[in-house]
């Protein structure tokens, strides 16, 4: 697990997992995509028990939200 605490650190990942958008049900990210944290990032939210986080998807440089088992 990369984070410990309660933040992100600050840096350049790769997503394990695809990433969904809830909102239209399409794939916004997919496993191997590159993702980047530009500073040290909270947790915006839980869910059933794992903190989520924001993070900046580098290929269309949208905001997508991973939680640390998305990525490595």
């Amino acid at each position: 697990v990369i984070g410990f605490g309660e933040l992100l650190p600050k840096g350049e990942y790769q997503l394990v997992n695809d990433i969904l958008n809830t909102e239209e049900e399409e794939l916004s990210a997919k496993a191997g995509d590159k993702v980047v944290a530009f500073e040290d990032e909270a947790a915006i939210d839980t869910v059933l028990g794992v903190d989520i986080f924001p993070i900046v998807h580098v290929k269309t440089k949208e905001k997508i939200y991973v939680s640390l088992e998305d990525i490595k």
